[in-house]
């Protein structure tokens, strides 16, 4: 069992640019424009502009990263843990165990399970860092053991496997359909290999074990009270004090989508020092970057961080299924459009709002905090965006640049598009987006 504690204050990530075909031509029109957000001194002195003015900021949230091995020490399972604002409940984020730090997008793939068996726990942290955007207070990887300790106090686990699956080691084999775990057979469960079929296989099981922690919590497990709003909830100083914090109120679960990248792109991309240690069947997966940046913005915005040296967003969106069923969308989809087309501008995005209830502009509102960009704004995100009404924010939020609230004319530049054209991608071999969640 290994463990690491640590907090930084940014993300070391690199954000790679997402190519969205179709946009080529109409972003050159921006150039300029992009040229004067970074250069002008108006968006330089932006965040420090907001610093005195903000009438509201992101929410603090605690975060763990959390590994579990199995008994010769590989990486089977990565969640991340984050706490609720209110320092109870929160939710659980799986990640896939060798999924390529970079999500994909650079020439050079990192799995994570692979980082961790030959560079150790701190590259460890650090490449979920990279692919996550995030910042963590502490990370823990877990034994069969620790993780059986971690889970104990919420007694048996009703679990639904999606597959049948077995572990090689002990031959131990699960089928498909409902059925309750004891903690230590959820351990066994979630450390299973199997070199004999890709590890992308496992990761929906995995992430059935996950789920059924996350539905167990919310049968109530705990007693801590929460905090009040407006106060900021000390950091939990280990991953019991966390998961007694976490336990304490429901908890939601996702697993990050993901697609399996071609056997042809690893043996060109996968390092030497790596080579092998993924098994017999080596298995890399690339995690849907618009997917991570939807989920994780909504639950830790203030812990994304910013790398580039651009503008940084929020993006919200209030449609309603009567707004969305005559495209065939939901709001993912449409979140995930937007997010795409500003990864394709090279900004940085740290909050994503899904506001159930809130009002639709009928023209996408692009809110300010420095309105001296508000030409290059317009001149900028109008090609990608369709018809903008770029302003001035009333209310700003600390450390937001620009505020997009996406209005009915977004709608109008999607409208055709069927829900896969840009939402998420495929792998380079050519097959379906593999998906637990």
């Amino acid at each position: 069992m290994t463990a690491v504690k640590r907090r930084r204050t940014r993300s070391t990530v690199l954000a790679a640019v997402t190519a969205l075909a179709g946009f080529a031509a109409v972003i050159v029109l921006g150039v300029t424009g992009v040229q004067s957000l970074r250069d002008s001194t108006a968006g330089q002195q932006a965040e420090g502009q907001a610093e005195t003015v903000a009438t509201q900021r992101l929410p603090f949230t605690s975060t763990a990263l959390v590994g579990v091995v199995d008994d010769e020490l590989r990486l089977t399972s990565v969640a991340v843990w984050v706490l609720d604002p209110s320092g109870v409940g929160g939710s659980i984020t799986g990640l896939a165990a060798t999924a390529d730090a970079s999500s994909g997008t650079f020439d050079t793939l990192s799995p994570l399970a692979a980082v961790y068996e030959v560079d150790g726990p701190e590259e460890f942290l650090a490449a979920a860092e990279r692919l996550t955007g995030l910042t963590f207070d502490m990370v823990e990887v877990l034994d069969e053991q620790r993780f059986t300790q971690i889970i104990s106090p919420l007694g048996d686990l009703p679990v639904l496997f999606p597959v049948p699956f077995a572990d090689a080691s002990s031959g131990e084999a699960w089928e498909a359909g409902e059925t309750t775990l004891a903690p230590p057979a959820a351990a066994r469960a979630i450390t299973a290999t199997d070199p004999s079929v890709e590890d992308w296989y496992l990761e929906s099981p995995r992430a059935a074990v996950w789920q059924a922690v996350a539905d167990r919590i919310g049968f109530g497990v705990g007693s801590i009270a929460p905090s009040a709003s407006d106060v900021d909830v000390p950091v939990p100083q280990s991953l019991g004090e966390f998961a007694e914090r976490l336990y304490a109120a429901p908890v939601d679960f996702r697993a990050v989508e993901f697609a399996p990248i071609g056997p042809e792109r690893i043996e060109a991309q996968l390092p030497d020092r790596y080579v092998g240690v993924l098994g017999p069947v080596e298995s890399v997966v690339a995690h849907d970057r618009a997917d991570m940046t939807i989920l994780l913005g909504s639950i830790a915005p203030g812990r994304i961080g910013a790398p580039l040296d651009a503008p940084v967003f929020r993006v919200v969106a209030s449609f309603t299924d009567a707004d969305l069923e005559p495209l065939g969308l939901n709001q993912t989809d449409v979140l995930k459009r937007a997010v795409d087309r500003l990864f394709f501008a090279q900004a940085n995005i740290v909050s994503v709002a899904d506001v159930v209830g809130g009002p639709v502009p009928e023209v996408t509102r692009v809110e300010v905090a420095d309105a001296e960009v508000i030409d290059a704004v317009r001149s900028v995100y109008e090609p990608l965006f369709g018809e903008i009404e770029v302003v001035e924010a009333e209310v700003r939020i600390d450390g937001i640049d620009i505020e997009v609230v996406l209005g009915r004319t977004f709608l109008d530049e999607v409208r055709g598009e069927t829900a896969g054209d840009v939402a998420g991608f495929g792998s380079d071999d050519g097959s379906d987006v593999a998906s637990d969640g």
